[in-house]
């Protein structure tokens, strides 16, 4: 008979944070969070983790296909339970870059392939998109291609939430260019 007796503590107060928009972003298991941290606090936490604590507000995070927002709620007010994952992205300052295709003056460039990735890990593929072309138009052509509700969706890439009125060369998009679906958390107070 032995004496082993399973750590309460080490069943509880963790979640994994896992970054989407970097092969090499930062992905572990964070201990001693409880489900009743807020979301800044784990916002905090990550900063912490990425060595950066001044840019927690840089961050923004996502469970279950829905973004995070309101600062003060509770992580269990959106279904967080220990041991789940929590995705975050990076704001970051764009890189000055050349632009990763080759112009020709025939007329506008296009991308053949443009892919879009959900948090469940599925990938959507657009193609023949214009450069040129707001992110508004890459909405309403994903929306009526894939039959999605676009408006319930933020675009991610490269850490920062794409505006709709901005164009992709804007952006720096290039051939196979990889952005994240993130739902948009519905909602409102309550009176």
């Amino acid at each position: 008979m032995t004496d082993w007796k399973p750590d309460e503590d080490c069943a509880k107060n963790f979640l994994y944070i896992e970054e989407v928009n970097s092969n090499e972003g930062l992905s572990r298991r964070l201990n001693g969070v409880p489900t009743s941290q807020t979301v800044q606090g784990l916002k905090k936490l990550i900063a912490e983790q990425l060595a950066n604590p001044q840019g927690w507000n840089n961050i923004s995070i996502a469970f279950a296909d829905k973004e995070l927002c309101d600062l003060s709620t509770m992580l269990s007010s959106h279904g967080v339970q220990d041991g789940d994952t929590i995705f975050f992205t990076r704001s970051v300052a764009p890189a000055i870059n050349p632009p990763p295709y080759t112009t020709n003056n025939s007329g506008p460039v296009m991308l053949n392939n443009v892919m879009f990735r959900d948090l469940d890990g599925k990938t959507l593929t657009l193609h023949g998109v214009g450069l040129q072309w707001k992110v508004k138009q890459l909405r309403k052509k994903l929306g009526d291609e894939k039959a999605l509700e676009i408006e319930y969706y933020r675009f991610l890439w490269g850490g920062k939430q794409l505006e709709d009125d901005r164009t992709l060369e804007s952006y720096n998009f290039g051939e196979n260019c990889t952005i994240h679906l993130v739902m948009r958390l519905r909602g409102g107070g309550i009176s």
